[in-house]
């Protein structure tokens, strides 16, 4: 894992991200991705159009909404405020930083203070080093669906008012950490493919999918960190593209969008 930890083969990304949170990523991804194209409106081409079902808002309960678009937005938003702020929460941890502490600006000001709690010199460098990188990506994530909302015209959901909280005690070292994380990014990623077949503007289709994406790589690392299989592997209540093939690895696991709003309600504060 040697290519892992180099340090300084990660020290460019980081520093691109922190400027990009710093600027306000969210405004940001509007240039680069182009949101005129995953703008709502009125009457939308045919043409880029995906098959779907306008009127399954009830399948997103509690998440608002215009459209089935907005609410999917709205639905992965809900989700990205959480990953965010619990990924900050971690990272602060693992800093010995106090969890309320918001997130820097600048990634380097973050260094390592938890122990490994049982992993290797490697991966215990490993760890952290994702865990602040990925830390950024949530931010980025959650600024650009609310960006993105925005310029639609619509309005986005805001964070828990009374914030989020791991489900359970967490204890200083990394790997207690990276195992407190990894169910969210799990949830995460089958939230987003469970969401998809309610899209029906292929813009908003790719911005999903390429959402998905990443977060399917942070659980396979954070998995792999820890000693396990990149995956996938079956959690309660998951569903398959193809239950019979035989090949476990073939598909991944998606969950329906109300199960996951049921779930991730265990991290709200109260």
């Amino acid at each position: 894992m040697q290519d892992i930890v180099n340090e300084s083969n990660l020290s460019t990304r980081r520093r691109v991200l922190g400027l990009a949170a710093a600027a306000g990523l969210g405004a940001a991804a509007l240039a680069i991705f182009g949101v005129p194209t995953i703008a709502f409106a009125n009457d939308e081409d045919p043409e880029d159009v995906m098959p779907g079902d306008k009127n399954a808002a009830d399948a997103f309960p509690g998440i608002p909404g215009r459209n089935i678009n907005e609410v999917v937005l709205n639905f992965a938003l809900t989700l990205e405020n959480l990953e965010a702020d619990l990924y900050r929460q971690a990272l602060n941890l693992a800093s010995g930083r106090p969890l309320t502490s918001p997130l820097s600006g600048n990634p380097s000001v973050y260094k390592r203070k938890a122990s490994g709690g049982g992993l290797s010199a490697d991966d215990t460098a490993a760890a952290f080093l994702y865990l602040r990188q990925f830390t950024y990506v949530e931010a980025a994530h959650r600024d650009f669906l609310k960006a993105a909302i925005k310029a639609g015209g619509g309005k986005p959901v805001v964070p828990n008012r009374m914030g989020y909280h791991f489900t359970s005690d967490v204890a200083p070292n990394m790997k207690a950490i990276l195992t407190a994380i990894l169910p969210l990014e799990e949830t995460g990623v089958r939230a987003y493919l469970g969401a998809l077949p309610f899209i029906t503007k292929r813009s908003i289709a790719v911005t999903a999918g390429s959402i998905f994406s990443t977060e399917a790589r942070h659980s396979a690392v954070v998995s792999r960190v820890l000693g396990g299989s990149a995956g996938p592997r079956k959690m309660a209540g998951d569903q398959m593209v193809a239950e019979s093939y035989p090949s476990p690895n073939t598909f991944e696991y998606f969950l329906q969008p109300s199960v996951v709003i049921d779930r991730v309600g265990a991290f709200y504060g109260e």
